[in-house]
């Protein structure tokens, strides 16, 4: 009887070829990454539906981000950001994005929206970032039009922000501040 060990030695995936493939890749990513100045915020949000049409959540998230630019804050919203990157490959701005902004809002409306695989992969990965950033890298969960309960599992320990809510603009772009002016303090020297 073969042994499960046996068929992974015998089909490893990896060669010497693709190995240098992938760190090729990587070294190009890190250094455009390296040249994008950093964010203070991060908005997550499902741009386009099954039809291709734009979501409500684009809309919303377009609204928040002209919110916060007027609050004099750096936002990354792939929308407008990486519009003047047609014809590249867009990982390597989100991978600078996702690595230097303070705060994600991740908003949605639906919640397929907040799971769909490129949404979940950006608010996944930053929820990795910040787990081990000791509080300094915030994600905050933005719902409007259906039930709290229906956000996904991983956000059940962070405070959900209903936007349905009279002044939850104001509240937001509130906190996002204190946030982004914490931040700022501590890496000021002394």
């Amino acid at each position: 009887m073969k042994s499960l060990m046996d068929d992974i030695i015998k089909y490893e995936p990896w060669d010497e070829k693709e190995a240098a493939e992938i760190n090729e890749i990587q070294k190009g990513i890190l250094a455009i990454s390296q040249k994008e100045e950093p964010f203070d915020v991060f908005i997550c949000y499902k741009e386009t539906d099954a039809a291709g049409r734009r979501t409500q959540d684009s809309v919303l998230a377009q609204d928040l981000y002209y919110q916060l630019k007027n609050e004099g804050l750096r936002v990354f919203f792939s929308r407008i950001t990486l519009e003047d990157k047609l014809g590249t490959a867009y990982e390597p701005y989100i991978f600078a994005a996702l690595n230097s902004a303070k705060v994600m809002v991740v908003l949605g409306t639906r919640p397929e929206y907040f799971n769909a695989v490129w949404v979940k992969n950006e608010w996944s990965r930053f929820l990795t970032i910040s787990n081990t950033s000791n509080g300094e890298k915030i994600l905050i969960p933005a719902y409007r039009d259906m039930d709290p309960y229906n956000l996904p599992t991983e956000f059940s320990h962070l405070q959900a922000q209903d936007m349905s809510k009279l002044g939850f603009m104001q509240d937001l772009i509130r906190g996002i501040k204190k946030i982004v002016k914490k931040n700022e303090v501590r890496a000021t020297p002394p």
